[in-house]
């Protein structure tokens, strides 16, 4: 069967154990010297994480339970963009600059992109340390929810019988209806309206294994590939696909690690592909999300 290679969208002119916002035991720190670049990062990060107008932040039950405004509308602004707040964009960013620093040559992808926050902060990197020309930011999400597609494929490769990670992700994607909110139209307007939508931006909605198998895949080499997608298979598929163009020195990051699903998906990867580079953990990520660096 032929695949239809779905492009870029046009661009616009102009878990369960996690502890609700107001549990968590780190605020969000007072910036009032520094560099130009460093200063800007970290308005952005309280901006993505709602830090400027949280007194009116009403909090709601979402799908996990919880109460936290992560479950909110996306378009009111009183709603957090980035899943993970302050202390994980924080762990993030030397990372992400690390590369820049070290000119590791490639560029960045984000694969499951939600509201967009995370991919936000990447693209504020990118244009504060004045990267966004030469780098593009590759965000690559079905916006449909976590979808069957990946599952039956799954299964079709004989994964499919009881206790296997294909029937696993089916628990999963119903359980998390609330991925399927969104759109790439609206992470799209919010990079518009946070001033980050360059033409160095490029959404490609369709589920991985569509969107980024040969002959479809348009990314040709990257020095930084996010992986948030919580299910096997399309953990799977998005290292099948994009592990090959990490350059040598470029980092691969797992936002997923605490879920087994996830975690089995990139073992699975290192053990049949002969790689042993040590795997580490972002600090203050309770061991939540994992790394490692390309020989």
């Amino acid at each position: 069967m032929s695949l239809s290679c779905t492009g870029p969208i046009p661009r616009v002119d102009a878990p369960p154990s996690w502890p609700s916002q107001s549990q968590r035991p780190w605020r969000i720190p007072s910036v009032t010297t520094g560099e130009p670049v460093h200063l800007y990062l970290s308005l952005l990060k309280t901006v993505l994480t709602n830090g400027v107008h949280e007194d009116l932040a009403e909090p709601v039950a979402n799908e996990r339970g919880q109460r936290d405004n992560v479950g909110c509308d996306p378009e009111d602004s009183r709603c957090t963009l980035a899943w993970d707040g302050w202390a994980r964009l924080t762990a993030l960013q030397p990372i992400a600059e690390g590369l820049l620093d070290r000119r590791v040559p490639g560029d960045w992808a984000e694969v499951g992109v939600f509201r967009g926050g995370i991919s936000l902060f990447l693209q504020g990197i990118l244009t504060a340390r004045g990267e966004a020309r030469s780098r593009k930011l590759w965000l690559v999400d079905s916006f449909q929810g976590m979808g069957s597609a990946a599952h039956v494929a799954c299964k079709e490769k004989g994964r499919g019988g009881r206790g296997n990670p294909c029937r696993a992700d089916e628990y999963w994607v119903r359980r998390f209806p609330l991925f399927r909110r969104n759109s790439a139209e609206a992470v799209q307007q919010r990079f518009l309206r946070h001033g980050l939508l360059g033409p160095g931006v490029r959404l490609l909605p369709g589920f991985v294994n569509d969107t980024l198998a040969p002959p479809c895949n348009p990314i040709r080499a990257l020095s930084l590939l996010r992986i948030d997608v919580d299910v096997f298979a399309a953990t799977l598929d998005a290292l099948a696909h994009l592990y090959p163009r990490l350059t040598p020195g470029g980092v691969v990051l797992f936002d997923d690690w605490k879920l087994p699903l996830a975690r089995r998906a990139a073992e699975e990867y290192r053990r049949s592909n002969g790689i042993t580079a040590e795997i580490r953990f972002l600090p203050g990520t309770v061991d939540a999300q994992a790394y490692w660096v390309k020989p």
